[in-house]
């Protein structure tokens, strides 16, 4: 044990010595990510394509209550495109107001204003609810407007003083800052840990693992400190962006937010058994970091932490699901809702096993080449 310390405290120490990459390899990434949440992760808008085919002043008095909602953004759009525009996620709402739909309003007739989504949310049942207390307030002027259109644009003056605005921030108080950057967050600590993995790469290169095993270490010690010191490093990382965000206030979307820095410190050990299992196969440090991208990103991908998950394909979530990156996402989900690290235990077991497994990988193949 006294050995694997020291070993452990003379390698730290070598690694300190390396400034350029501790600034570069640990403490960039994490402001890297702080910058992105800055530039991406505030100030959320949703997409409501608006398709008016009445084009009226009725019409007009409805859309102007969408774009009173707040963290809404309406664009106009073309009936022939909305569906493709809901399929690309360039809009999240479509609100479709036929043609007709002012005389329905002064005829007293009752009137119907088609919203479409390619999921239900809290977003669409927000503005449906919206609209239809709108169309209400419009039915009761127009009561009151014996169906003369110049009254009816008098007397909803006057009843729009009385309308209080409703805030969307009210109903969907669940979708945090940090969700808009989750996906940058898990990239950024594989790409980290796979350039901190290739350290035993650079290890046989400069002939450092022939001395430290010439001075009577074993091979096991040699490799479970580097494991030891890998794991450190990345929760550095993690560490550095968890700090900086609470001091500038970044929206971790929890009451708790150190269950965010726990759950990022489990996912750390798969990121950093899955580099290692990748050298453990490869001794070039270029083929490593390949092998490191062309892997994580189709797994970042179907886990739903670069778009929505539910836009997917059904098989396509189903892979999903048994991704380790999925995990992490739903992790933070739960956290967000429950702020219960019970209710997530059964994730953060997966990934630890996940990781061992991972671990176990990597030790047979090292077994194999007689490096065990």
């Amino acid at each position: 044990m006294e050995v694997l310390i020291r070993l452990i405290l003379n390698t730290i120490k070598l690694l300190i010595k390396k400034k350029s990459y501790i600034i570069i390899g640990i403490i960039m990434p994490a402001f890297i990510i702080i910058f992105f949440n800055f530039e991406f992760g505030s100030d959320y808008k949703y997409k409501v394509g608006i398709v008016d085919n009445d084009k009226s002043y009725a019409s007009n008095e409805i859309i102007k209550s969408i774009n009173n909602l707040e963290d809404i953004e309406s664009t106009y759009v073309k009936e022939k495109d909305y569906n493709l525009l809901l399929i690309t996620q360039q809009i999240e709402v479509a609100v479709i107001i036929d043609e007709g739909f002012q005389d329905k309003i002064l005829n007293l007739e009752a009137q119907d204003i088609n919203i479409k989504s390619i999921k239900n949310n809290d977003v669409e049942a927000c503005i449906s609810q919206l609209i239809d207390l709108k169309c209400d307030d419009l039915t009761v002027v127009a009561s009151l407007s014996d169906g003369d259109i110049n009254k009816f644009k008098d007397v909803n003056i006057e009843y729009n003083d009385q309308l209080t605005n409703l805030s969307l921030n009210n109903i969907k108080q669940d979708i945090p800052k940090i969700e808009n950057t989750l996906g940058l967050i898990i990239f950024t600590l594989f790409i980290v840990a796979g350039n901190i993995a290739s350290f035993l790469i650079e290890d046989e290169e400069n002939k450092t693992k022939i001395r430290i095993l010439s001075s009577g270490v074993s091979k096991w010690k040699y490799y479970m400190s580097m494991i030891f010191i890998f794991y450190i490093m990345t929760m550095l990382t993690s560490s550095i962006y968890y700090l900086v965000g609470k001091i500038l206030n970044i929206d971790f979307g929890m009451e708790n937010s150190i269950n965010f820095l726990i759950v990022i410190w489990v996912f750390n050990l798969i990121a950093i058994s899955f580099n290692l299992c990748i050298v453990s196969f490869t001794r070039s440090r270029y083929a490593s970091s390949i092998i490191n991208i062309l892997i994580v990103v189709p797994c970042c991908m179907v886990s739903g932490v670069f778009w929505d998950f539910d836009v997917m394909e059904e098989n396509l979530q189903q892979i999903g699901n048994f991704m380790p990156t999925r995990w992490v996402y739903l992790c933070i989900e739960n956290l967000q809702q429950n702020n219960s690290l019970n209710e997530i235990k059964s994730y953060l077991m997966y990934m630890i096993i996940f990781s061992i497994g991972l671990f176990v990988i990597s030790f047979a193949r090292l077994r194999l080449k007689n490096e065990l």
